[in-house]
């Protein structure tokens, strides 16, 4: 099974970001984009688990959900990754409500303690909270899509963080489905 942790969004804000990524297909760019619906923020890739774990993993994400509170963040920016100028993965920039950033943080750091206690490896990068909207394919007519994307503005949008999911993500030439395993209200309610 290959597996995932992430937090998922609410549909308004899928929709939004979906409005997003309708705009910018307009440049014709080789992105694969991703569909809205499949949009969430990643806590922790787990990659090809053996089954017999996931009950384990299920009992760390409830231990990890009952320490934490929901999560109010803004979605307030487009990006790239590495930069602008060059980029491999395009993004939306989660703006920092307070410490909500740090928060976010947290999450991510108890996930991956309990799933190192679980053998799976620690993260070796400081976690940087974002939402992949595209991954560039080929970078040969990507300078329209740069240039639109250094002078994209977009109107802050809220966004709640407040369940932690298990996904099992299945590819396939049309895209990724990801079906949800387990997930956790964030301040301890379960929904199975």
């Amino acid at each position: 099974m290959r597996l995932f942790i992430a937090l998922p969004l609410h549909n308004e804000v899928e929709q939004f970001l979906g409005k997003i990524i309708d705009d910018l297909k307009q440049k014709r760019s080789k992105v694969k984009w991703v569909d809205s619906k499949n949009i969430h923020l990643t806590m922790k890739f787990l990659g090809e688990t053996d089954e017999s774990k996931v009950e384990a993993i299920i009992e760390s994400l409830k231990s990890v959900a009952s320490k934490h509170k929901s999560i109010e963040c803004t979605i307030n920016k487009i990006n790239g990754f590495p930069n602008l100028r060059n980029p491999r993965v395009i993004w939306a920039g989660i703006e920092n409500k307070k410490d909500n950033i740090n928060k976010l943080e947290a999450i991510a750091l108890d996930i991956d303690n309990e799933m190192s206690q679980l053998e799976f490896e620690k993260e070796n990068k400081k976690f940087k909270s974002h939402l992949t909207l595209g991954r560039v394919k080929d970078d040969r007519n990507i300078d329209e899509l740069t240039k639109y994307l250094e002078s994209y503005k977009i109107q802050p949008m809220a966004v709640l963080f407040d369940k932690i999911v298990l996904f099992k993500s299945t590819l396939t030439p049309d895209g990724p489905i990801y079906e949800r395993l387990y997930e956790a209200d964030l301040g301890g309610f379960v929904f199975e």
